[in-house]
């Protein structure tokens, strides 16, 4: 599942990673990229996908986002 905002160049996707785990890919229009990820592996797709689509619709994509994933209880840490 992948967004472009509709008000700039932002991007938001879930991925998998080699371990298998999920992690949300923030890239923001200012060309920065932040990777999240999901702490919790129980954490379904469908929640994070409600998040990520009502996230890409804030101004600020970022904050929609990590608003839209705290109101549904999914814990997210910043990735190295």
């Amino acid at each position: 599942m992948v967004y472009h905002s509709k008000y700039s160049n932002d991007f938001v996707g879930l991925r998998t990673t080699l371990g298998g785990g999920k992690q949300i890919v923030c890239d923001i229009e200012n060309g920065s990229r932040v990777l999240l990820n999901i702490c919790d592996p129980k954490s379904s797709n469908t929640q994070i996908d409600e998040a990520l689509r009502e996230g890409i619709t804030a101004k600020s994509v970022f904050g929609g986002i990590m608003s839209a994933l705290n109101a549904r209880n999914i814990l997210v840490d910043v990735a190295n």
